[in-house]
């Protein structure tokens, strides 16, 4: 593959006062008085002189409370990208090619390069379609629903096509899933990974603690594999915490989505098409003017938008969904760089 395709972009760095970043899918519902307040309890507990808890134990055990597995069922990581890399380093004995769908977060092309697989698209037009057809379909399939570009959701129906192919293996990242509603399948099965962050629902982002649910041999080679001491003390403390506040974290995703709908409704109302959206993002085209000019006139009110320039999304802004007060801001500002398009 072509090595130049493979490097990821993470976005504009925003430098300075008065931005408004709507680039990055961070949670922007969640203020810093939790993290501060949190850090202050528990950075004695993290024991930052020492080296934390190789296996992250207490985390597996917590998220394996919450999902109802046993902890030889989690494996936790740097950041889903870690866990992302040891699955895939494991999963290259077996498999040449990694399926993708059309529009898919972008580490995974660096990922295959990394570890010498081949970079198929799985069939279906997912970008137009929303689906997969996975009828004639075997291998290794990498599908992020809701998908980290477009925030469109994989019906369950497609995913357990493609984990139900013989010889076939799912990784499901479902980095947004808790935006979605997804539930984690109960049965865990052989073929399937679900992998999940803390960086979106908990706002956990600059800690870097990914994770991921799978059979129990396949998480036991997983834990010999890994780099030593791969998650620092002090995150997997935070990410325990975390999970304890979940409820609070769940009555914000419900402003989350209020906000959503809000902004998808005034994104319309200004002609804007938007893919249905399951993640705390939306991917949106105006008929009238270019994204690339879009993306432009907001970075010049100090407003970051991403926009992808690969085929199928070059016409395409990515928004964050933002709090109600700034949601009316941003659409003010969307709608004065509409009326100034020449």
């Amino acid at each position: 593959m072509n090595k130049t395709a493979a490097k990821y972009d993470p976005g504009t760095e925003i430098n300075g006062n008065g931005w408004l970043s709507l680039h990055r899918n961070e949670n922007l519902f969640v203020g810093p008085d939790w993290t501060v307040d949190a850090a202050r309890e528990l950075v004695a507990k993290a024991e930052i002189a020492n080296y934390p808890g190789p296996a992250s134990d207490n985390l597996r055990n917590g998220l394996a409370e919450m999902y109802d597995v046993s902890p030889e069922n989690i494996f936790v990581g740097n950041g889903s990208d870690e866990v992302l890399a040891d699955l895939l380093d494991l999963l290259r004995h077996s498999y040449a090619d990694m399926y993708l769908l059309d529009a898919c977060f972008k580490i995974y092309y660096l990922l295959a390069e990394r570890y010498g697989f081949n970079v198929r698209t799985l069939p279906g037009n997912t970008f137009k379609t929303g689906e997969v057809n996975v009828d004639g379909w075997k291998g290794l399939a990498v599908v992020d629903s809701p998908n980290a570009i477009t925030s469109s959701c994989i019906s369950q129906a497609s995913l357990n096509k493609i984990a139900g192919k013989n010889n076939s293996f799912l990784i499901w990242d479902n980095a947004y899933g808790e935006f979605a509603g997804d539930g984690v399948p109960k049965l865990i099965k052989k073929n399937v990974v679900v992998v999940r962050s803390f960086s979106k629902f908990y706002a956990l982002a600059g800690l870097r603690v990914g994770y991921c649910i799978a059979d129990s041999a396949l998480i036991a080679e997983m834990l010999a594999r890994k780099d030593a001491f791969n998650v620092n003390g002090f995150a997997q403390v935070m990410a325990v915490e975390a999970l304890r506040r979940k409820s609070e974290f769940s009555g914000l995703r419900e402003q989350v989505l209020a906000c959503r709908l809000e902004l998808v409704t005034r994104l319309q109302a200004l002609g804007f098409r938007v893919h249905k959206p399951g993640g705390n993002f939306v991917l949106a085209t105006h008929p009238d003017c270019h994204a690339e000019i879009i993306q432009h006139r907001l970075m010049q009110r100090q407003i970051a938008v991403r926009r992808f320039p690969d085929a199928l999304t070059a016409n395409y802004i990515r928004i964050t969904v933002p709090p109600m007060p700034v949601v009316e801001h941003f659409s003010s500002v969307l709608s004065e760089v509409l009326v100034n398009n020449e």
